[in-house]
């Protein structure tokens, strides 16, 4: 009856310190606040300045932090500049087999070589995991990584803003032009936030302190396999990379966003990112890139499908000299694919194919001269934006934007053109109800620009501005086809006018030079039958009949097939099942 008395003394006092202990740490946990971030984590005490509450049981020992943003409630474990020379072990937290979403940022430590094997427990998911060596502005915007140590570190212990201040800071789109497709906008959703000059010097500076005491990673192996994978968002921009992390990529079935700009990568290997089927946006800019494998955008041979998804691709300021036949034919997502500040002196029709969704294109500041063809793809048809700045681009041939049935905005500023054929443009949407087109030639060669190169130019935007232009009486036939002509006035004082017993319509001329609109225009009589010399000729031009030879050459060059996520898995979906069949009738009837 009394059987505890067998017990020795010393094991009934463990017990009686146990059973306290356990009540002790039931009532300090009921007295906790649950987490405002999860039901299965507690608020221990609030950060004033950030509105962040520090949470536990934290997966990871100090010195990291775990935080939970109150605003956003997203979960932070904050590595940040903790002086790590080993990736922290991450503990389990016990949730009922439910998975909780964190964000971990690691930046600014002492890694140099990350080989681990898998480190993430089961029932976590990570959104955000950040290896980042720069204080990237956009990035602390986009992030709202205000439990970063940068309050300590900025000046007057101030919060760090990031909200939209006019006086501060400017809101401005990725791209240049205030004429920009809805479409367009659609693919660069995040706005980058411009700070003031203040603002920029000090995060350089801070950058360049938290480089002086830590390593840029210069290997990056850490396992991403599982499934789903546990990694959404990887940022690796601003390290010592060499290569592609391939192994790290292995199976990464649920990376959504990769960022590895500003490395020194040099290669992209065959099936770089052939296992990230959820892929959607892949940075690569600033880097070293001079060779793309053919099947680097492929599916892996042994995958269930390759990178399709990614709709923003930025090989943008690389090495780039010639881009290869259906490079990005696997790509048939992609909508914006930038190559601009590469040495690109080359491209061929074959490249756009299976770009049946792109609309945005940049290979302006490249070394392309006279391309014939270069656009004779039929996949291009929703392009709207090309851009060809500052290339060598010095004669353009006629019919050479003949496949881009859905472009509005061409700039070809900032070449040598001293010349356009009459059929240049021909097949450009010029008479759109959805949008107008603007071309750009301004900061060229031209002396004289023939007018029927722009007959019915209705509702669009020719820009002229800095051309060493001479003017004459075919100018004005320019001025009055009912188009907006873009330049200063310096080119051609302002055109020719002359009396006519024709009612013209009156141009909508745009000049930046206000002064010289009021000085006294030509009158010369001899420009009344230049307008009507030009008026002839210039629907006389059949640029239908000359550029119809080019338009079977289209579709001739559009016959490849590209290859893509359905017909990749023809044989998984069709082939395999087939011969199932096959094989259980031969195996039932022996």
């Amino acid at each position: 009856m009394q059987w505890y008395l067998s017990f020795p003394k010393s094991y009934i006092c463990i017990v009686v310190i146990y059973i306290l202990n356990m009540i002790h740490f039931s009532f300090s946990v009921h007295s906790l606040t649950k987490s405002i971030c999860s039901p299965y984590l507690f608020s221990t005490n609030i950060d004033i300045r950030t509105n962040h509450q520090y949470v536990q049981p934290c997966p990871v020992p100090t010195p990291c932090q775990c935080l939970c943003e109150i605003e956003s409630k997203r979960l932070w474990i904050d590595c940040f500049s903790r002086k790590l020379k080993i990736l922290p072990k991450f503990k389990i937290i016990q949730t009922n087999n439910s998975i909780i979403q964190w964000n971990i940022d690691l930046a600014f430590n002492l890694f140099e070589n990350l080989t681990n094997l898998k480190w993430i427990p089961n029932n976590m998911h990570i959104h955000y995991l950040i290896f980042s060596g720069s204080l990237a502005y956009d990035l602390i915007v986009q992030l709202n990584l205000t439990h970063r140590h940068l309050i300590d570190k900025w000046p007057n212990q101030q919060h760090l803003s990031i909200t939209n201040n006019d006086d501060d800071f400017d809101i401005v789109d990725d791209y240049e032009e205030e004429e920009e497709d809805d479409d367009i906008e659609d693919i660069n959703k995040h706005l980058i936030i411009q700070p003031n000059y203040e603002h920029t010097r000090l995060l350089t500076d801070l950058t360049l302190e938290f480089r002086k005491k830590t390593e840029q990673i210069k290997q990056f192996a850490l396992s991403l396999s599982g499934e789903p994978s546990s990694v959404s968002i990887l940022y690796l921009d601003h390290n010592a990379l060499d290569s592609i992390p391939s192994k790290a990529l292995y199976n990464a079935t649920g990376l959504y966003e990769l960022y590895l700009s500003y490395n020194n990568i040099t290669f992209l290997p065959a099936y770089a990112f052939g296992f990230s089927h959820r892929l959607t946006r892949l940075d690569l800019s600033y880097n070293q890139i001079s060779i793309m494998n053919n099947l680097t955008f492929e599916r892996h041979p042994q995958a269930y499908a390759g990178p399709f998804l990614i709709d923003y691709l930025d090989l943008s300021h690389n090495q780039l000299t010639i881009l290869h036949t259906n490079i990005f034919s696997y790509l048939v997502n992609l909508r914006l694919l930038k190559l601009q500040y590469n040495q690109i002196h080359t491209i061929s029709a074959h490249v756009w194919t299976g770009l049946y969704r792109l609309k945005y294109l940049d290979l302006s500041h490249n070394y392309l001269e006279n391309f014939t063809h270069a656009f004779y793809n039929s996949y291009l048809n929703e392009l709207n934006h090309l851009k060809l700045t500052s290339n060598n681009i010095s004669q353009l041939n006629s019919c050479e934007f003949l496949s881009l049935k859905s472009l509005n905005k061409l700039d070809l500023s900032s070449n040598i053109i001293s010349n356009l054929d009459t059929c240049t443009f021909y097949g450009l949407p010029r008479t759109t109800s959805r949008s107008s087109l603007h071309i750009h030639l301004h900061s060229n060669q031209f002396e004289t620009l023939h007018p029927c190169t722009f007959i019915n130019f209705a509702r669009s935007t020719i820009h002229i501005e800095n051309n060493p232009l001479t003017c004459n009486c075919t100018f004005n036939y320019l001025l009055h086809d009912r188009k907006s002509l873009a330049y200063t006035g310096q080119e051609c004082r302002g055109g020719y006018d002359y009396q006519t017993q024709t009612q013209l319509s009156i141009p909508a001329v745009r000049k930046t030079n206000k002064a010289i609109r009021k000085k006294i225009l030509n009158t010369s009589v001899s420009c009344r039958s230049t307008y009507k010399y030009y008026n002839n000729l210039c629907p006389q031009i059949d640029c239908t009949s000359l550029c119809s030879p080019n338009e079977l050459l289209i579709i001739q060059i559009t016959a490849i097939v590209a290859p893509n996520r359905t017909t990749s898995l023809l044989f998984q979906t069709t082939f395999l099942p087939l011969l199932f069949i096959v094989f259980y009738v031969i195996s039932n009837l022996n």
